[in-house]
């Protein structure tokens, strides 16, 4: 083999992806990788999810480990988890394509190594550029950079391409902030004078006058129908991407307007989104339900000791399958005594058949043992990407769906529609805007209890309510 894009399609013809039958180089995989086997230097994809890219990278990443003598191959991405995605991807394509002669996978350590020639490898780097300095890369591949907090990382990789005329390729998806190292880069490839533009496949490519450097992105114009799925099929390039499959990936419940904005259309949102309209909550007010004594009942607790509110959350499965939920916002004047969020702990304990009651352990571990040692059930729920993710996915569905009511009180209004989306390897989460000062503790500690209560619930249809 040589070292061509005609090579590197036959070789895929060699792999089985995780989704069956053998890897086959799509039309717009060619067109994306044109410029990169002609030689240049830094290439710059970015295309909605869902169109190939872990796994075209990965193919890549083993080919050119194959190819190309004492092969340094590096991937980054904004943390190694993320990283360590597309490292699992060629594993898995090294395993499943029986290659194992030609690779050596070492999954504790994050390496591939030729076996003919154990010092040509594929590693994974932290995402910390620091642990990076003095990496001489003929090959560094680097996935998601919209996620990048900063472009230090893109920056040492670039720079150590120079002795060995390496070569950068990065992959990634429409960002939320246009100030981020994705952003200023793809502000600075649309000044180029070499840009194009194609209306018909939605495609954009600029390139540098030295053909050094290129970019391609596939994204709706924004002054395009996002809810046209003939549009949208024009930005997911991929075979398998059919206009029915769009259709339901967009009237998903869990699909926020954002997520489709940017992950599907590949359109950037210029910030965080507010992850619901105000309408959506406030055409939801009911204050007719209540909780019933003696009830079984799901709780959240956020706490906020100290110049920030506490919230408890209490969550209840009516007959009807209708969620009716509580909220109690504790405002402290200076620093708020534990013991105050305790004994209301207790009172509701006192009143209703409690079944779980979900707490961060950061901030309330030692009372939480205490009133475990009372007979409450404490439930550790760590605010971790991964938890708040589900559970702020699940608060989105039932309020999506118009399956939610409340009692339109204004301060649990206030903090329920300061909430922000943030996207993380593990999904999108709810949080606190950083540049906003007001409070959402109502709104994680609602979100706790919503969680646990859906979570139990073994209905077909559940609706909710928040009183």
């Amino acid at each position: 083999m040589t070292y061509s894009l005609a090579d590197f399609a036959r070789f895929c013809g060699t792999l089985k992806p995780d989704t069956g039958g053998q890897m086959r180089l799509e039309p717009f995989e060619r067109r994306m990788l044109k410029d990169f086997f002609a030689g240049a230097t830094e290439t710059v994809i970015i295309i909605p999810k869902k169109n190939g890219k872990t796994t075209l990278l990965s193919a890549l990443a083993l080919f050119h480990l194959l190819e190309v003598p004492d092969a340094e191959c590096v991937i980054g991405a904004a943390s190694r988890d993320q990283a360590t995605i597309l490292f699992n991807q060629a594993a898995g394509l090294v395993d499943r394509s029986k290659l194992t002669h030609l690779f050596d996978v070492k999954g504790g350590y994050r390496h591939i190594r030729l076996v003919t020639n154990p010092s040509a490898r594929i590693r994974v780097l932290a995402a910390d550029a620091n642990t990076a300095d003095g990496v001489i890369p003929t090959l560094a591949l680097v996935d998601e950079l919209h996620r990048h907090p900063s472009g230090e990382l893109y920056g040492v990789f670039r720079d150590g391409l120079g002795p060995r005329h390496g070569q950068m390729l990065t992959i990634s998806t429409a960002g939320a902030n246009l100030d981020s190292p994705l952003g200023v880069l793809r502000a600075s490839a649309h000044k180029l004078e070499r840009f194009e533009r194609d209306e018909k496949t939605k495609r954009t490519r600029a390139i540098s006058d030295d053909g050094s450097f290129v970019l391609h992105e596939w994204c709706l114009d924004p002054a395009d129908d996002p809810a046209n799925m003939k549009l949208v099929k024009k930005a997911n390039p991929a075979s398998w991407q059919t206009l029915k499959g769009l259709q339901q990936r967009h009237d998903s419940p869990s699909t926020t307007p954002w997520q489709w904005l940017r992950f599907a259309c590949g359109v950037w949102t210029e910030g965080e989104e507010p992850w619901i309209d105000p309408k959506s909550w406030d055409v939801l007010a009911d204050a007719s339900r209540d909780i019933p004594e003696g009830a079984q009942v799901w709780m959240g607790v956020d706490l906020g000791v100290k110049h920030d509110s506490t919230a408890i959350a209490v969550a209840h499965i009516a007959d009807d399958g209708v969620v009716i939920v509580r909220v109690e916002i504790m405002k402290p004047e200076g620093v708020l005594p534990i013991a105050r969020v305790e004994e209301k702990i207790r009172e509701v304990a006192a009143r209703y058949t409690v079944q779980k009651i979900a707490f961060d352990p950061w901030s309330f571990r030692r009372s939480a043992e205490m009133l475990e040692a009372e007979g409450l059930p404490m439930e550790e729920y760590p605010q971790s990407a991964e938890k708040m993710s589900v559970a702020s996915a699940a608060l989105y569905r039932v309020i999506d769906g118009g399956l939610l009511a409340h009692n339109g009180d204004p301060v649990l209004r206030s903090h329920v529609l300061s909430g922000v989306t943030k996207e993380t390897e593990r999904g999108w989460r709810l949080q606190k805007d950083p540049k906003s000062r007001r409070s959402i503790d109502a709104l994680i500690a609602l979100t706790m209890a919503v969680q646990l209560a859906t979570a139990a619930d073994r209905s077909p249809t559940p609706m909710i309510a928040f009183v």
